[in-house]
Order: C-alpha cells, then sequence, then structure tokens
C-alpha cells in the first residue's frame, strides 16, 4: 500500500473515532474500562490498568493503531510496552506525573506499569501507537539487539523486573525521514494484511528498534550519560535459550566464568528469577511451540524440552500456563492468520 492511501486512511475518522471522539472544542473524557467500553469516573481511586485483550487478539504481538483524536485520556497504566510516534502536529503526555511534549517525527518508548495521561489530540495530531506484548522480547531477539546496551537494559527489565517506577525513553526526530518510512511501511502491512505479513512486520520492528538506537546514539555522543551495562545478561539468555534441554547453574556459570553463586545473585538482581525459575520458563515455552506446531505426544515433548519426571513437567505446564498440555493444544494447535 502506498503512502499517500495510508496517510489518507491516517486522517479519515476512524471507528473508534466515531464512536468515542468528541470535538475539537468539546473532547470527550475517558478514566477507566468496564466491560471493555471506555467510561468516566470521578470516583476512581486508582488509574486504570489496560488489559492485553483489550488490543490484542490471541495471535497478535504487536498492534499499530491510530491514537483517537478528540480524547483526553485520564492516567492509566499497561502491561505491554507502548511506543507513541508522532506522524504530524504535537502530542502531550502526562507520564508520571511530568509534561511530556512531542513534536512531529519524535518518539516515546513507554514500559510496562508507566503512569500516563495523555491529552486531546487535534485534527492535525496524527498519533501511531505501537504496543508490543513483553513475550514478544524473547531470549533470541534481545541476542539481535546485544550490541545495543540501552535498547537491552530497557527490554530485559520491561520483562523480568517487577518494580513501581517504570521508564520511558524520548527519541527526538532524527536527521532523516527513514523511521517514518519504516513505521508507514509497516502500518501498510498490519492495516491490510496478505501473505507473510507477520513475518514483514518483525522485520520491520527490528528495522524501527535499529533506527532507534541510531538516534540515540547521534544525540548521545556528547553527552555524559551512565551507560547501560546488560549485554552479558543478553548473552546469559542467549546461551540458555540454545542450552535450555541440558544445562546446569554451574554449566552457565563456568561458561561465563562466574562463580555459581555470582550468577544466582547477578540473575536475581537484573531479571527478579532464579536460574532454575528461568530454565523452567524456557522449557516450558519451547514445550508450548512443539504443541503448537507438532504432533509429537506429550510425553515426547517433555522429554525432548529436557524433563525426565513426566509428574513434574505437568506441574509446571500447569503452573505456567493454568491450563494442562493437552488443553493447550486443543486451544493453540491450529492457530488463525490475521
Amino acid at each position: 500500500m502506498d503512502t499517500n492511501s495510508i496517510e489518507k486512511q491516517l486522517r479519515e475518522m476512524n471507528v473508534f473515532e466515531k464512536k468515542y471522539s468528541g470535538t475539537p472544542e468539546n473532547p470527550r473524557q475517558y478514566s477507566r474500562l468496564e466491560d471493555s467500553e471506555l467510561t468516566f469516573s470521578k470516583d476512581v481511586q486508582a488509574p486504570d490498568i489496560v488489559p492485553l485483550e483489550y488490543f490484542f487478539k490471541p495471535e497478535q504481538n504487536v498492534v499499530f493503531l491510530k491514537h483517537p483524536r478528540f480524547i483526553n485520556f485520564t492516567e492509566h497504566r499497561h502491561s505491554f510496552i507502548e511506543m507513541n510516534y508522532v506522524y504530524s502536529g504535537t502530542c502531550t503526555q502526562y507520564i508520571n506525573g511530568k509534561e511530556v511534549i512531542l513534536k512531529e517525527g519524535d518518539l516515546c518508548l513507554l514500559d510496562t506499569n508507566v503512569l500516563h495521561g495523555i491529552e486531546s489530540a487535534s485534527e492535525n495530531d496524527i498519533i501511531i501507537n505501537i504496543m508490543i506484548r513483553t513475550s514478544y522480547f524473547d531470549s533470541a531477539l534481545l541476542q539481535r539487539l546485544s550490541g545495543n546496551d540501552l535498547l537491552t537494559d530497557f527490554f530485559v527489565n520491561a520483562i523480568y523486573q517487577q518494580k513501581q517506577n517504570s521508564r520511558y525513553i524520548i527519541f527526538p526526530k532524527g536527521s532523516n525521514n527513514r523511521l517514518k518510512e519504516i513505521i508507514i511501511q509497516a502500518l501498510g502491512e498490519f492495516f491490510h494484511p496478505q501473505l507473510c505479513s507477520n513475518e514483514a512486520i518483525n522485520s520491520y520492528m527490528l528495522l524501527i528498534f535499529t533506527e532507534l538506537l541510531r538516534i540515540y546514539n547521534s544525540y548521545s555522543k556528547d553527552k555524559e550519560e551512565p551507560t547501560f551495562k546488560k549485554a552479558i545478561i543478553s548473552e546469559i539468555l542467549s546461551f540458555m535459550e540454545q542450552n535450555y534441554q541440558t544445562m546446569t547453574l554451574e554449566q552457565t556459570a563456568e561458561r561465563f566464568h562466574f562463580h555459581p553463586n555470582h550468577l544466582t545473585r547477578l540473575l536475581k538482581t537484573n531479571l527478579g528469577k532464579t536460574f532454575i525459575e528461568l530454565s523452567h520458563q524456557l522449557k516450558i515455552k519451547n514445550a508450548c511451540t512443539l504443541l503448537e506446531n507438532t504432533d509429537l505426544t506429550i510425553d515426547q515433548i517433555a522429554n525432548k524440552v529436557g524433563y525426565t519426571n513426566i509428574t513434574f513437567f505437568y506441574k509446571s505446564f500447569k503452573k505456567t500456563h493454568g491450563t494442562t498440555p493437552a488443553e493447550y493444544r486443543k486451544k493453540n494447535h491450529e492457530r488463525p492468520t490475521p
């Protein structure tokens, strides 16, 4: 789909805007969700946490939306990562109580659980929301970003850390329109899916991250800012991903020249999980892939991902997903393509 067609679509009032938007003079205000409908309540005591299900279909990891205009969104939180890109005009947000004004070409990357509100966008304020599940950032993707301490640190913390004060990063408009071009191409794949659109969107996401890092580096060369030291974490995660069936704490520690106790503290401090917890997480994740895409028996899958005790596999699986492997397979074996 060409750029002119995408721009025309972005500037038209979409179904969501027609349902919820006010007018430039009298924008509507919303504070929470009730039965999947936006509502406003003066008696709200705590910021609403918008659930994944409101935006994401079960098979989706990344969702692109045009931010609706003529609406004030009071403070709320997300359980997913969000990027707000200003295609045209401006965007005024309040993030952790601080006013943040984004101009055309700027992008704001919001961590999970960030407290933020958004002022009403006018007719020319076209903001593109890119929403991303934390599970999208598995160790394979983190490894591809491992040369970039900024985003590696950000995503590692978004996925693994349980924290009260979450972060955001502002990327100013770059020296060229490369980021805009990539986002427009990704929008075309999302709005009008065709053969291999999911794969195309994944590729565009990597290009978006790459461009953001180039923008960040170009603006931070002369600044004395602390560098995030998370590259080693992504390397450990990558090693665990590749060897999850047979790895032990001692073997992993030896691979990175750590004492096992030091590796244990490193993982717990930076990821909020023990080696054993991460090991089970990887095994269950790969078991899910096999349940979805193969006809192997459940016992065969358990052995293949590294479980010798089948009963323990069932127990670990149900603890993670709240369902048995057989029930999970029945629900997910044939996934629809968006």
